[in-house]
C-alpha cells in the first residue's frame, strides 16, 4: 500500500480529528429524509429503498468518501413507519460503518400527518495507522489500527402534507468518547458531539407543469457554529428537477433528479468548493439511486407527500 508523504499524513490526521466530529452532509438531503431524522420513516406509505455513493473533494488525497444505504416503509393503515440506515464513511486512514434502525408513530391531522420517531443503532471506527509514513513510529497517537464501536440514539419529529414538509431531529443524542491516550502526562481525548438538524420545504406552482420547490437544512453541532443550506428546485411535468443550493462556507451545488417510471429515480448532485479548498479541489459528486414499490397491502392516502 502507497506511503503518504509528510503533507499528505498532516492533512489526513487534520481531516481525522474532523471526522471524529462530523457527520457526512447530503447535497440530495431534501429526497432522503431518513439520514437525518427517524421520524422520516415510512413518510411515503410506500416501500422506498434509496443508495448514496457521495466522492468528496476530487483531486485531495484522502478526501471523504461515503455510501449510504436507507430502507423505509409504513405498516398498519399508515400509522407506523420502520426504517434501517446501513453507511460506511472513509477519512484518509479512518473508515467508519454504522447501522441504524428508525421508528416512527404516525398521528393523522387535518392539515397531514404528524410523525414521531426514535433511532438506535451503532458506529464501528477503525484508523489504520500502518498507512502513514510518520517521523517518529513511538508517537502513540499514530500506531497500530485502533477500534472503537459505540452505540447510539436519536429522536425527531416530522410534518408533511402534499405541498410541505418540517422536522426538527437529534439524531445521535450520546457524546461517546471515541478515544482517549496518555502520553508524556498528557490525556488526549476525543468526543462525539451532539447534533440537531431542522428542515422544511414547499411546493409552489407556478403553472400546470412547473412547480417551485425552495428547501432549507439547518445544522448545528455542539462547540461549532450553525451551518446551513439553502436551495431551490424547478419540477418539471413531476418528473424532472433541477435545482441549486448554497451551503454556507463551503460550495454551491447543483443537482437534479429524473423519475423513470413508477418504480425507479435517480438523481446527482455537483458541489462547487467555494472556500479554501477551491485551489487544490475539483468539486463533489454525489450520486443518488431510488426504488419505490406499493406493498400488497396499500392504501392511498391523500395526506402523504407526493415530492418529498
Amino acid at each position: 500500500m502507497m506511503k503518504k508523504s509528510l503533507i499528505s499524513v498532516f492533512l489526513v490526521i487534520i481531516v481525522g480529528c474532523a471526522f471524529a466530529q462530523q457527520r457526512p452532509v447530503m447535497s440530495t438531503y431534501m429526497f432522503n429524509g431518513l439520514a437525518l431524522n427517524p421520524a422520516y420513516a415510512g413518510s411515503l406509505n410506500i416501500l422506498s429503498a434509496s443508495f448514496i455513493h457521495r466522492k468528496q473533494w476530487i483531486n485531495v488525497d484522502g478526501a471523504p468518501t461515503s455510501n449510504i444505504l436507507a430502507v423505509h416503509s409504513s405498516f398498519y393503515g399508515n400509522q407506523i413507519g420502520l426504517g434501517l440506515q446501513a453507511s460506511k464513511d472513509v477519512i484518509g486512514v479512518h473508515s467508519e460503518s454504522a447501522v441504524y434502525l428508525s421508528g416512527a408513530y404516525k398521528v393523522k391531522t387535518g392539515a397531514g400527518i404528524l410523525a414521531m420517531g426514535l433511532s438506535g443503532g451503532f458506529d464501528n471506527r477503525r484508523s489504520d495507522f500502518s498507512q502513514l509514513n510518520v517521523l517518529n513510529e513511538d508517537d502513540e497517537l499514530l500506531t497500530g489500527t485502533p477500534t472503537r464501536f459505540t452505540p447510539n440514539f436519536g429522536t425527531g419529529i416530522y410534518f408533511a402534507n402534499p405541498k410541505m414538509y418540517a422536522g426538527i431531529s437529534v439524531p445521535y443524542i450520546l457524546e461517546n468518547s471515541l478515544y482517549q491516550v496518555q502520553a508524556d502526562g498528557t490525556t488526549s481525548e476525543a468526543k462525539e458531539s451532539r447534533y440537531y438538524y431542522a428542515t422544511g420545504g414547499i411546493i409552489l406552482d407556478i403553472n400546470q407543469n412547473i412547480k417551485f420547490s425552495p428547501s432549507a437544512l439547518f445544522r448545528y453541532q455542539e462547540q461549532s457554529r450553525v451551518g446551513w443550506d439553502l436551495n431551490a428546485t424547478i419540477i418539471f411535468d413531476g418528473i424532472a428537477y433541477a435545482g441549486v443550493s448554497y451551503r454556507s462556507g463551503d460550495a454551491i451545488v447543483f443537482l437534479t433528479q429524473l423519475i423513470l417510471n413508477e418504480n425507479f429515480r435517480i438523481g446527482y448532485a455537483y458541489d462547487a468548493t467555494v472556500n479554501a479548498l477551491n485551489n487544490n479541489s475539483r468539486g463533489t459528486h454525489e450520486i443518488l439511486l431510488n426504488y419505490r414499490v406499493k406493498l400488497r397491502n396499500y392504501r392511498k392516502d391523500p395526506q402523504c407527500p407526493v415530492y418529498f
